[in-house]
């Protein structure tokens, strides 16, 4: 039997030499014996007048929790036997009301034997290139069981209800979330293993540190702990030319070009100095870390940037609520000597632990990005956007529930070995405030300050890259975008109604006067926002019709620049630079007790247990090598992107940045 089905599917053997009687004798067989694989190869070639399609099974699929209606989804009917044996009897898509209609011959459940129906639920398959040929990858999302024995011609199954890419209620007051239950794909094996095995790791050291600190509240030293994880760039550099981290040059050029890349402004007073700023006074605190309030200025000089002057404001002792009394402001210079030195280390403290992890990772990266994937997998099926964009997004969803569980779930989590935990309980509502600045609409990299400026000029170099591979991408697949448009207008839509209200200024933020150096990744767009439910939403609208203008697909193709961007480059960026400049205790871990003090005085750093998590964490976190473009282990990011990077390689080694460490997707 195997032989012959392998000749019918060469195309050796046709089933148009066959009779009818002949054919229906061979359809037997074949749903007994074949693969479920082998048999959607010739399910065409059954159709007609070989089956006898005199039944149906209807239905209707929504979402679990608004009974919005799930169009686009493949559905396929299956006749469930005893001891598991299943016969295929025929399949459908979904409509745009939710609605399917199957038809099937019940002798293809054997004869004589009535179906017991079963419904399976297929979310659209994603394309892979394996061996360099390309493949569909089918993902089974659900699987509801019918009546037994059913013999009427129509068979309804009544209206389906499913957890399908779900909002998060609890968290609908801080962000659009995605319930984990209803996530309908998995998380890559090999990403999750590899998360796994980086988190036990580090978990071990980190646990090691605690229980011996628990003993005896002296020990591990800040050294000791240090040397339990691996060395950091900063180690590194320190050893091979003492006292090179700590200097104005390097600070300078960490600001423009490291974790948390600065944004700059234009002091009000000297345009020729730039400057950037942090307010606290809106946090509630935990008493675990210091965040004051700074201000620092920057002068260029040959065409590096330099710090000229710091401003620090504490709360007055013991003040954790927000809009706390102020100690009086205090300026530091270069002069300053250790007072300087010291007072660029509480900068490096909150703008690398607080600001850079939770407004330039969390917010801008993570939950920035969840939005656009839960709308995306909600809405987006048919439409040829899905398979552009999925391999950027397929794990978001995936990473954030995973980070939440292992960092913040209170039971087990790492933060929960604390009490109370080293962050800020607000730090939820400032992601929001965050999301609330956030919009695709006219959003390009920063300009270039100056010649140093690496970070902008990769920025820049790649925006090429993906406006090239863009517009390629529309020119190729024009008629499959404008011909299921619908989808885009219910992306958008979804998008648009679950976007948090927009913000004219963060919770870190004040107007001081300074204006932007630049405005490109500034939100500046005189294109109107929506209102919904007496709520101006941050993120606009991609298209307000079912049916697309050439303005609209200009919004798309803006909205798929952006996104690709946030979860390759960016994200490449804030993870490749996160430990190296995070995770030495002494240059940038989080401060207490005043925080002004020499990297030696114990007094103002985070107490052991505090230190060890954050060295585990950050480890953690960043040891996490897999899911890059030009390795593409997944076989899903397009050929011609992976192309256009590759061509630009003696450009971006030029400009320092290693290709190799060029991220597909946001999964860490």
């Amino acid at each position: 039997m195997s032989n012959f089905i392998q000749r019918i599917l060469s195309g050796e053997i046709s089933l148009e030499e066959y009779t009818d009687n002949e054919k229906e004798r061979l359809v037997s067989q074949l749903i007994s014996h074949l693969p479920v694989g082998s048999l959607l190869k010739v399910r065409e070639q059954l159709k007609g007048n070989i089956v006898n399609q005199s039944h149906k099974a209807i239905g209707k699929i929504v979402h679990s929790v608004s009974t919005i209606p799930i169009p686009g989804l493949e559905v396929e009917l299956w006749d469930h036997d005893l001891f598991g044996m299943k016969d295929f009897l025929g399949s459908g898509i979904t409509d745009q009301h939710g609605g399917f209609e199957i038809f099937y011959d019940p002798k293809a459940a054997g004869f004589g034997d009535d179906p017991d129906l079963e419904l399976r639920i297929f979310d659209p398959p994603q394309t892979a290139v394996v061996e360099g040929k390309s493949i569909r990858r089918k993902n089974l999302i659900e699987v509801i069981k019918g009546s037994d024995k059913v013999k009427e011609e129509i068979y309804n199954f009544g209206q389906l209800s499913i957890s399908y890419y779900e909002y998060d209620p609890d968290y609908a007051q801080y962000f659009p979330y995605c319930v984990p239950k209803s996530i309908k794909h998995d998380f890559v094996p090999q990403a999750y293993a590899i998360t796994i095995k980086s988190v036990a790791k580090y978990e071990q050291i980190m646990d090691g540190i605690i229980q011996k600190n628990r003993i005896n509240p002296n020990e591990p030293s800040y050294d000791e702990i240090q040397k339990s994880f691996p060395e950091t760039r900063t180690i590194i550099l320190e050893r091979e030319n003492p006292g090179c981290t700590r200097s104005d040059e390097f600070f300078g050029d960490r600001m423009l070009n490291g974790f948390n890349p600065v944004i700059f402004k234009k002091d009000k007073n000297n345009p020729s100095l730039y400057t950037t700023s942090f307010n606290g006074e809106q946090f509630e605190l935990t008493g675990k870390i210091d965040l004051p309030n700074y201000k620092v200025k920057f002068e260029l000089r040959n065409e590096q940037l330099f710090p000229v002057e710091i401003t620090l404001q504490f709360r007055e002792n013991n003040a954790k609520k927000p809009n706390p009394p102020l100690k009086e402001p205090q300026t530091y210079r270069p002069v300053d000597g250790k007072k300087w030195l010291q007072a660029k280390r509480v900068i490096r403290a909150t703008h690398l632990g607080v600001l850079g992890e939770v407004k330039a990772h969390l917010s801008q990266c993570h939950f920035n990005m969840e939005q656009y994937s839960i709308s995306l997998l909600r809405n987006v099926r048919k439409n040829p956007v899905r398979d552009f964009l999925y391999p950027h997004l397929k794990e978001v969803v995936h990473i954030n529930n995973f980070g939440r569980r292992i960092l913040m779930d209170p039971k087990g989590g790492f933060f929960a070995k604390l009490e109370p935990m080293p962050i800020i309980p607000d730090m939820l509502k400032w992601v929001r405030s965050n999301l609330g600045s956030y919009d695709w609409t006219d959003w390009q990299p920063r300009t270039p300050l100056c010649e140093s400026h690496t970070y902008a000029k990769i920025g820049n170099l790649y925006w090429d890259i993906l406006t090239t591979h863009v517009d390629s991408f529309f020119d190729e697949h024009r008629d499959g975008i404008i011909s299921n448009w619908d989808e885009i207008f219910t992306f958008s839509e979804d998008l648009v109604q679950h976007s948090v209200a927009h913000v004219a200024l963060t919770m870190e933020q004040v107007d001081d006067g300074d204006e932007w150096y630049d405005l490109n990744e500034i939100d500046h767009s005189s294109n109107p926002r929506r209102e919904v439910n007496g709520e101006v939403k941050a993120v606009r609208p991609i298209t307000s019709s079912t049916t697309a203008t050439e303005q609209d697909i200009a919004n798309l193709k803006q909205v798929c620049k952006y996104v690709i961007y946030q979860t390759t480059y960016w994200h490449s960026c804030i993870h490749n630079e996160h430990n190296p400049e995070f995770a030495e205790l002494k240059y940038g871990a989080l401060l207490s007790n005043g925080s002004m003090g020499d990297e030696d005085d114990e007094s103002v750093m985070p107490g052991q247990e505090a230190a060890s998590i954050i060295l585990g964490a950050s480890n953690m976190l960043t040891d996490f090598r897999y899911g890059y473009i030009l390795k593409n282990e997944d076989g899903d990011v397009p050929p011609k992107l992976i192309e256009l990077v590759a061509s630009k390689k003696a450009e971006f080694e030029k400009l320092g940045f290693d290709l190799n460490t060029l991220r597909s997707r946001l999964n860490s």
